[in-house]
């Protein structure tokens, strides 16, 4: 290790194959730098910290703000450089104590670090007991694999994890549907009302529909009412609430077909507002739950009277031979 004056321009910055550029989200960008009046304050502008691998070339490992400063006033920089026999980890270590803000802003950059690391070359072993433990997780078996698995995610997919700050088993969830699935969903995310369980549920039931008829994301996007409620001028939340409702019958036809008919049936009632009555949509339990709502004593034995009326009891046999 020595200190050398480097010119500037020979040096690899985001090509620099210890970049974690491509890896984490929120990074500040290259030429984004703090007021000069910081640097001349603080006195960091030297050295910066480079590798220089066995072709020659110069890599950066931590100081792009500094370099960007520099390069302002002058064409060379002072740099510790390291030679390519240091130790990957070392390399590593002092990555992440670089950028120790930006892979704590969320779980998705703490497992794209790691995913960084592995990809230059640190034993499985030293990440497991120095990367993953200090960065919170409890490893088990395929926690690597698993890793390997959310780096394989969509980028925009992995963006918008990163933005919404997913928990590790929110983000795990993801990595079991096609990627032609998670990539329509998120070319919708402007249009729609996304949270964690709710693209989880329709990243669910679209894979499992289009496998059980063999069909393609085009076949679905073909359909007249996807086209309809994608193109509707309805905010958000109702939007994403028709998708999901369509998804949802495309997926359970049987079922959605059979809570349809029972809501026809309650609605042939009409029922008085203090009168409601519900269901397990699932229809995996024969149950109606049929509740009171009773502001005057008044009024109550008419409501007992609408429950004992003959139109009633029919409807609600009809109901139970439903579930």
């Amino acid at each position: 290790m020595s200190v050398q004056n480097i010119i500037i321009n020979e040096i690899l910055i985001e090509k620099s194959r210890f970049s974690p550029g491509r890896f984490l989200f929120g990074l500040s960008a290259p030429g984004s730098v703090p007021e000069e009046s910081s640097y001349r304050r603080l006195g960091t502008i030297h050295p910066i910290i480079v590798c220089r691998d066995m072709s020659g070339q110069v890599h950066l490992i931590d100081g792009a703000k500094r370099i960007y400063f520099a390069g302002l006033r002058q064409p060379g920089i002072s740099a510790i450089v390291l030679t390519d026999a240091t130790p990957v980890t070392d390399i590593i270590s002092l990555i992440q104590c670089d950028k120790r803000n930006e892979i704590d802003q969320s779980v998705i950059n703490k497992v794209m670090f790691i995913c960084f690391a592995l990809s230059l070359g640190a034993p499985e072993s030293w990440v497991l007991e120095s990367l993953c433990v200090p960065l919170g997780f409890r490893p088990y078996n395929d926690f690597l694999k698993d890793c390997g698995r959310i780096n394989n995610l969509p980028e925009e997919l992995r963006r918008f994890c990163h933005e919404k700050k997913f928990s590790l088993k929110q983000i795990l969830n993801l990595t079991h549907y096609p990627e032609d699935v998670l990539s329509q969903l998120m070319s919708w995310k402007a249009m729609l009302q996304l949270t964690a369980s709710i693209l989880d549920e329709m990243a669910s039931s679209l894979k499992d529909y289009l496998i059980s008829h063999d069909k393609g994301m085009g076949d679905f996007l073909s359909e007249p009412e996807v086209h309809e409620i994608m193109g509707s001028p309805l905010g958000h939340r109702e939007r994403t609430e028709r998708l999901r409702s369509f998804i949802h019958k495309k997926r359970f036809p049987v079922l959605s077909e059979t809570n349809k008919r029972i809501e026809g049936k309650v609605a042939q009632l009409y029922l008085p507002k203090n009168i409601s009555l519900d269901w397990d949509r699932t229809l995996e339990n024969k149950n109606l739950d049929i509740t009171l709502h009773v502001q005057d004593i008044e009024k109550l034995k008419d409501l007992l009277d609408v429950l004992n009326s003959d139109a009633m009891k029919e409807a609600v046999k009809g109901m139970l031979d439903e579930l």
